[in-house]
């Protein structure tokens, strides 16, 4: 027996997002109404002709909670119960009971061996020892193709039959409007449910979605109507979240397509692995699995996000989409305006939280951009990939790496005449913690130059002082240390974290090494072995010079610089 905590998922419908959603009750038991290939003997007698179910008010077009109903139709795997008053006012019958049987069929000999095969066993208790699935044909508000629900054996239920076991729930006004392989689809969505509830009932709902989404697309795989209106539900996304679920079309839009994008790279068997893997939570089983295949899920999840943007297979295999519904789609990333002015420049400080991820994109701006990233040490943002647009439309894909510096400038030539646009994606994955949100800051800039030749010699004579500065840089560290040891035999590496109000032996090190450094750095020269105002600005100096933040808070980083040449 499997009991769960109260939650509920559900998913946007055909024919404007094509899905199907499930509400679970507290105190549960699994009771999987899903029938065997081969019939146990029962007794038929013991279904009734008519009786009521319970039903989610959030769903029903009418907003009730329960309906009167007729069985419809029995066959290998299913009872077909259609709610009473609906039926009566219905006149395309004949219609709808072939639709019923083709959907039986194709569920029976199809959609079943496949996705059991692959992702393993539902739980299969059965009522009263008959294993068939209820499936009950309600008239739903626009937006929802149908939810199943798992009725709590404990509740008092206005019905015999309906008070324990996994009800799927179909839109009785979609039936006929949708094409059969939309309905096989919807109904290959709703049973993978039960399968993910039975093989990890504890995991989060975004796993349960996707894995649905993937089974829709493993049975009805050319569907173009569905994946592009998944995938227009995505299209103004500006930040998408993995692990966030507020049941919105943008929710099975990130799901259909992420799925999609893994079931493309690494083929169907990747999702029996994750079911099969033996944890409760999704997000585990996606990140153990994936090192199996020689990546990580956080790497999985940063190409697609790129892909979003610059699908282009061109760029590697792991940049683009592979189906033709989605061969010129892109997402429309939030746009930052930098004024075609000779001098103009923006900043902005932005906030991100674990599994979150921001694409954006800056445009306007002449000649030479420079973006300029601050990346505070406890954000754990790892790297940021960037694309350049050319104005023909080509897209090249690069990354900014803070894994060591937490500031990088990324420098674009030709903005408005050979490049139009930049886009940027920001990602924290499974190192940020959750519920937490984090801050970081970037800044443009852009310079008009008048001459191509004069663009070069400008540029080639910023790499001449970079050089020159790593040069001066490293002799004066170089110079520093030697000094330092001289004066102090005890000085041979900085090995604890200093801060403003210390006293002690390391202190007058740090001070002996800053002095070293010149009157630029530490004009006073004061080594008194107290961290004080003059050495905590003294810090700072030293910081802005490195590249690091200036907190004047000699810690990590800061140590790691000055020790680097020891």
């Amino acid at each position: 027996m499997f009991r769960f905590k109260k939650i509920k998922i559900s998913v946007g419908v055909y024919p404007r997002t094509a899905g199907t959603g499930m509400t679970i009750h507290r105190r549960m038991i699994i009771a999987l109404i899903l029938g065997l290939l081969i019939l146990p003997s029962f007794s038929l007698a013991s279904w009734p002709q008519t009786t009521n179910f319970f039903v989610d008010s959030d769903y029903d077009f009418y907003g009730r909670n329960q309906i009167e109903t007729q069985l419809l139709k029995t066959t290998n795997k299913f009872y077909f119960y259609v709610d009473k008053q609906w039926y009566q006012n219905f006149n395309q019958k004949s219609e709808l009971d072939s639709k019923l049987y083709n959907l039986a069929t194709n569920f029976e000999y199809k959609t079943y061996p496949i996705l059991t095969n692959l992702l393993g066993s539902e739980d299969n208790p059965g009522i009263d020892n008959d294993p068939r699935i209820i499936i009950v044909l309600n008239p739903l508000k626009d937006r929802f193709g149908g939810y199943v629900r798992i009725v709590d054996k404990y509740e008092k239920s206005i019905a015999e039959y309906s008070n324990e076991g996994q009800i799927i729930y179909l839109n009785s006004n979609l039936i006929l409007k949708s094409p059969q392989e939309v309905l096989d689809y919807q109904l290959a969505h709703e049973f993978t449910h039960l399968i993910t509830l039975h093989q990890k009932p504890g995991a989060e709902t975004w796993f349960y979605e996707l894995i649905s989404e993937f089974a829709g697309q493993l049975i009805s795989p050319d569907i173009a109507q569905i994946t592009k209106q998944r995938a227009q539900s995505l299209l103004y996304s500006t930040e998408i979240n993995l692990i966030e679920w507020k049941n919105s079309d943008k929710d099975y839009g990130k799901v259909y397509l992420f799925g999609l994008y893994i079931k493309e790279q690494f083929g169907n068997q990747f999702f029996g692995e994750i079911l099969k893997y033996p944890s409760e939570s999704g997000l585990i089983s996606f990140i153990e699995v994936s090192k199996r295949y020689q990546t990580s899920f956080e790497q999985v999840f940063l190409d697609w996000l790129i892909t979003n943007i610059a699908n282009n297979c061109s760029l590697g295999k792991q940049y683009c989409y592979q189906g033709s519904s989605l061969k010129d789609y892109s997402v429309i990333a939030y746009s930052y305006y930098l004024p075609t002015q000779a001098k103009s420049s923006l900043s902005v400080t932005d906030s991100i939280k674990a599994w979150d991820a921001k694409l954006q994109k800056i445009i306007g701006g002449l000649g030479i951009i420079k973006l300029k990233f601050t990346i505070p040490e406890e954000v754990p943002i790892k790297k940021i990939p960037y694309i350049i647009e050319k104005v023909d439309g080509i897209k090249t894909v690069g990354f900014l790496d803070f894994s060591l510096v937490n500031i990088q400038e990324l420098y674009v030539e030709e903005m408005g005449n050979e490049n139009k646009a930049i886009y940027f994606i920001p990602f924290i994955g499974f190192s940020g913690e959750q519920g937490k949100t984090y801050y970081y800051s970037w800044e443009v800039s852009s310079t008009v130059l008048i001459e191509k030749n004069e663009e070069e010699i400008i540029q080639a004579l910023l790499k001449k002082i970079d050089e020159l500065k790593r040069q001066v840089v490293m002799l004066q560290t170089q110079l520093a240390m030697q000094k330092t040891y001289q004066y102090n035999d005890s000085c041979s590496i900085f090995s604890q974290d200093l801060s403003y109000g210390m006293r002690s032996e390391q202190v007058k090190c740090l001070q002996q090494f800053l002095s070293n450094l010149g009157n630029d750095i530490y004009p006073e020269r004061l080594v008194t072995g107290y961290y004080g105002p003059l050495t905590l600005a003294a810090v700072q100096r030293y910081q802005l010079f490195k590249g690091i933040i200036t907190t004047g808070y000699f810690g990590p980083l800061t140590r790691a610089a000055a020790n680097q040449n020891l």
